[in-house]
């Protein structure tokens, strides 16, 4: 299937055919409140401007906790944009939420980033950095310790890695898991957990040229589905007991690939999911939340889910801001009823 033609019918990604996009949206019946996530690099633009006003609106719109973006490394100190670890966490504890995850990913050269803090560092993520060798290995495990220690400081027990190291042939890939399963073992050791998160190139074929990349997922049969896939080589080299996974489902669907796929063959394996639209959650229909949801839970391992906007608007057109952007998506996930 042509990249163009699998994204026009993304809608179409489902276990077993396409469900309502509607039917399950009716408010739930009395029950106790959800749990609701967000990544808060989802109002980073707000953060510019003042820290403390943002995050009491995460709070008031409904969200009970978050997953932080941020962290940095620089004279053996650890700062969250810009605070210290203390600060940071007396910051959070005195809005009332709760950091349940962070994304960080060691200090190596950035090939490309997502953007909005103009230049500052404070807005901007990595997405992808440079190749993992035997000799940055020592500095990448060396980040992780002390990232480790960082974090138990502020209170937060899961790190995620959403930045992906290039890789060009088996070797890369061979050394990354390497890595990751090392990892892995430091958070294990330290009763801490470990994870990747994905964005879309993890879906190419490694090593293969430019136009051969995009895996064709959705023509592939379980005996044919060939493990090159640089997103498979990780899931099938990395241990399950020290490395688990962060779907973001959007990025997936992007790399023209289905998430519930993933879930069904590998069971188990995704313990937390990024739910993301095209602009605000459940607006473009766009992506088939329900078996998502559904499917993660009985068997992809879902535990946690984190809401999370990059650029709303740019699909409506409409001029929401992220805060309002990510009230209108509490509350998509708020009244569907397939969201525990």
């Amino acid at each position: 299937m042509q990249r163009r033609s699998f994204l026009k019918n993304a809608t179409a990604l489902s276990a077993g055919g396409m469900l309502s996009a509607t039917h399950s949206l009716e408010p739930a019946p009395s029950q106790q409140p959800k749990k609701i996530g967000i990544q808060i690099y989802s109002i980073r633009r707000e953060l510019q401007k003042d820290m403390i006003g943002p995050l009491k609106a995460l709070k008031d719109i409904g969200f009970t906790h978050v997953e932080l973006y941020g962290y940095e490394q620089k004279d053996k100190k650890g700062s969250v944009l810009g605070y210290s670890l203390k600060d940071y966490r007396k910051l959070l504890q005195d809005v009332g939420l709760e950091a349940t995850s962070s994304h960080l990913e060691p200090p190596l050269k950035s090939l490309y980033k997502f953007g909005d803090g103009g230049g500052t560092g404070k807005g901007e993520r990595s997405i992808q950095i440079e190749r993992y060798t035997k000799q940055n290995a020592g500095t990448i495990i060396e980040f992780w310790k002390r990232a480790l220690a960082d974090h138990h400081d502020l209170g937060v027990n899961v790190l995620v890695q959403p930045a992906m190291p290039i890789v060009t042939n088996l070797d890369d890939a061979k050394w990354v898991c390497e890595i990751f399963n090392q990892t892995g073992e430091l958070a294990r050791q330290a009763s801490m957990r470990w994870g990747y998160h994905n964005h879309s190139a993890e879906f190419k074929r490694i090593g293969a040229k430019r136009g051969e990349d995009w895996s064709p997922e959705m023509t592939i049969t379980k005996a044919t589905y060939p493990t090159e896939i640089f997103y498979d080589f990780l899931l099938t080299h990395t241990e399950p007991s020290l490395v688990f996974f962060e779907m973001d489902v959007y990025w997936a669907v992007m790399g023209q690939c289905d998430p519930v796929a993933y879930f069904n063959r590998y069971p188990g394996r995704f313990a937390q999911l990024h739910i993301k639209d095209r602009d605000i959650l459940g607006s473009t229909g766009f992506m088939n939340f329900e078996n998502i949801f559904t499917v993660g839970y009985s068997t992809g391992g879902l535990e946690r889910y984190y809401a999370e906007l990059e650029y709303p608007g740019t699909v409506s057109g409409a001029s929401a801001s992220q805060l309002q952007a990510v009230r209108q998506s509490y509350e998509y996930l708020a009244k569907s009823l397939f969201v525990k």
